[in-house]
């Protein structure tokens, strides 16, 4: 998460987030481009270790989402393993959000009034403000198919 953090506090205060500020800030930070698409303005897909991170949208609608925890469904296991993963998903969840509130942004984080989910249904999410951004931390499954994650997003 501390990837993450150095990220948010480097774009706390930009009047605008865009695709090629994040991914300046990214380099700077020692991220390295995961894939890029020729002729694009910017590479959308950058690593750093373990993290895998993916610049989505355009601007003014742009975000950040780095995925911190990824577990894989197994589809012969029926429903009470998905519910078991949903709730595990939600521990963590709540042990970042715990993690993120006590480190170095501790005092420095708002609680937003409303939902910072841009139209995402996720199983569990906690939100901040810093500056003109902000950091949710959310358990996710796109597709019953897909694996469930845990994404850190900056917007």
């Amino acid at each position: 998460m501390d990837e993450v953090v150095a990220v948010l506090e480097l774009l706390a205060d930009d009047e605008s987030l865009t695709g090629e500020g994040i991914g300046a800030v990214l380099e700077r930070l020692g991220w390295g481009v995961a894939r890029q698409v020729p002729g694009a303005a910017f590479a959308r897909v950058w690593r750093k270790n373990d993290l895998l991170a993916g610049i989505e949208g355009d601007a003014p609608q742009v975000r950040l989402a780095v995925t911190l925890w990824e577990r894989e469904v197994d589809e012969e296991a029926g429903f009470d393993a998905l519910e078991a993963l949903y709730d595990e998903s939600a521990q963590v969840v709540g042990r970042i959000a715990h993690e993120v509130e006590t480190g170095v942004l501790a005092g420095r984080l708002v609680r937003p009034d409303g939902g910072r989910t841009q139209g995402i249904d996720y199983i569990e999410q906690r939100a901040w403000v810093l500056g003109r951004r902000s950091l949710l931390v959310g358990a996710v499954q796109d597709d019953t198919e897909l694996p469930v994650r845990v994404d850190a997003v900056v917007s």
